[in-house]
């Protein structure tokens, strides 16, 4: 009796190491992260310049969330009602770069709004950006993002230029940009 239950377990045991995938085992590539940021964007409107430090009015907290399907590629849906593709273009030690480009939509509340020459409204938008993630722990990262927007069908209100005496239509689209540092917590995968 000894020996058949000897012989079963050795005929057996190289079935039983490779019964399960390492893919099914780990969980395979997807992952899922959550976290926050706080933002500088310079929004195109009433800065002399194009850096994203524009005022100190225009700094506050932002929402993200990355879905990554496999190494390389995932999404990202952003607080503002931006959604769009990412690819991971580097890796190095604790380092992670990612390119994005998301589309959706930009909300403008224009200061002294709704007095003359100020505006409120919603406008489509596209972003091209990148990322630079460092890793902490297995699930815990540091985040630094740029962003460029384009809001190709923003038309301000009519200004007046005292120097011709003519009225300036303001139809050129709008172009905000800016840098975000935060944090995020993987909540699925590795």
């Amino acid at each position: 009796m000894v020996k058949k239950i000897g012989l079963f377990v050795f005929l057996l045991f190289p079935a039983v190491l490779i019964a399960q995938s390492s893919e099914s085992a780990t969980g395979g590539e997807a992952t899922i992260s959550a976290g926050a940021e706080l933002s500088a964007f310079n929004p195109d409107w009433g800065c002399s310049t194009s850096s994203p430090f524009c005022s100190a009015d225009l700094i506050g907290p932002t929402a993200f969330f990355d879905f990554d399907m496999h190494g390389k590629y995932g999404a990202e849906v952003e607080s503002n009602y931006l959604v769009g593709p990412r690819y991971r273009v580097f890796r190095h030690w604790n380092f992670d770069g990612w390119l994005k480009v998301e589309l959706g939509g930009g909300w403008i509340t224009t200061s002294y709004y709704p007095s003359a020459g100020s505006l409120k409204g919603s406008y489509f938008a596209y972003a091209p950006g990148g990322t630079l993630n460092y890793r902490l722990t297995r699930r815990m990262m540091l985040r630094a993002d740029y962003e460029w927007q384009v809001w190709p069908s923003f038309a301000g209100p009519p200004t007046y230029n005292s120097t011709t005496g003519t009225v300036v239509q303001n139809n050129s689209g709008l172009t905000p940009n800016g840098l975000s540092f935060g944090v995020a917590y993987k909540f699925l995968g590795y």
